[in-house]
């Protein structure tokens, strides 16, 4: 077993001995494991594409969702699986593994167990993501959220955030085609923001698509229409601390498809794994069957 353990030092919640520590005594009897620690994002695909050349079996992401969209980039397409220890502060992939940011050792105990799943990707203007992109004002918020703000308050600089960002931003008017589910849906109107979902849970706490499935070929789209600030906040709110279902909300679409084009005027921020990519116009597809994953 041929392992590669890609850590990133700056990520919350992080810790350098407690890794080394439940990797020595996990994965040193287990086949071992190289470390590497980039510098930078592009350093971790780099890493990891050229693990899975080499035919390594397993590819380690220990950090935030930043660094796992990063290696999951060097990682697309190829038969080297994908293993997840979570340390950042929104933990949407270690969210949807049921694994806790800064629990070590029961990600690591999941990487031995080694059970593999081949899942779909989503690519967002050529970016792929594991487990969800967004463009509007989720992106807005990421774009202004200041590092040394997550870094000292976690997830509450996220709620922070929101509500400051939700506070000032102005709806762009946007033009959404998506194509490749049961029916085609086309809009032209103010949104708040479209976000796109591989699997169900979008970050920490927010679970906007139950139905979706990281190997079903779709992707699921939830688009939040103009509605009052208020209206939003509230709406947010109670997903965000009741799990209520938003499905059925009057400002709410749920659709899925395969293929989705977006423009918006003004021009809108898109992210993808939490990291903000650009602007729009945006082309999103899913990519089908396109890694393993290490899965409970």
């Amino acid at each position: 077993m041929r392992r590669m353990i890609i850590y990133n030092p700056r990520a919350r919640a992080t810790h350098a001995t407690r890794l080394s520590q439940a990797a020595d005594a996990r994965l040193a009897a287990n086949g071992g494991y190289e470390l590497k620690v980039p510098r930078r994002p592009e350093q971790a695909t780099i890493l990891a594409r050229q693990a899975a050349q080499d035919g390594y079996d397993q590819v380690i992401a220990a950090g935030g969702d930043g660094t796992i969209n990063a290696v999951v980039e060097g990682l697309a397409g190829s038969q080297t699986a994908l293993g997840i220890v979570p340390l950042g502060t929104g933990n949407a992939a270690g969210s949807n593994l049921s694994l806790r940011a800064g629990d070590i050792a029961a990600a690591m105990d999941l990487i031995v167990q080694g059970n593999t799943r081949r899942v779909d990707l989503g690519r967002m203007n050529g970016r792929h993501f594991l487990t969800m992109a967004g463009i509007g004002l989720d992106a807005q918020v990421a774009y202004e959220l200041h590092t040394a703000w997550k870094r000292r308050l976690g997830k509450i600089a996220f709620i922070r955030q929101f509500l400051r960002t939700t506070f000032s931003y102005q709806l762009p008017q946007c033009q959404v085609g998506i194509t490749g589910g049961e029916e085609d849906l086309v809009l032209d109107e103010p949104l708040w923001t479209v976000l796109i979902c591989n699997m169900p849970i979008f970050t920490w706490r927010v679970n906007v698509a139950p139905d979706a499935s990281p190997d079903d070929g779709q992707l699921d789209f939830i688009i939040f229409h103009r509605c009052s600030m208020r209206q939003l906040i509230s709406l947010a709110g109670d997903n965000f601390l009741f799990g209520a279902d938003i499905s059925r909300h009057p400002y709410v679409t749920i659709a899925q498809g395969r293929h989705m084009q977006i423009t918006a005027e003004p021009p809108a921020y898109w992210q993808a794994d939490g990291d903000v990519g650009g602007q729009t116009p945006v082309t999103a597809e899913v990519v089908p069957s396109a890694l393993d994953l290490i899965v409970p």
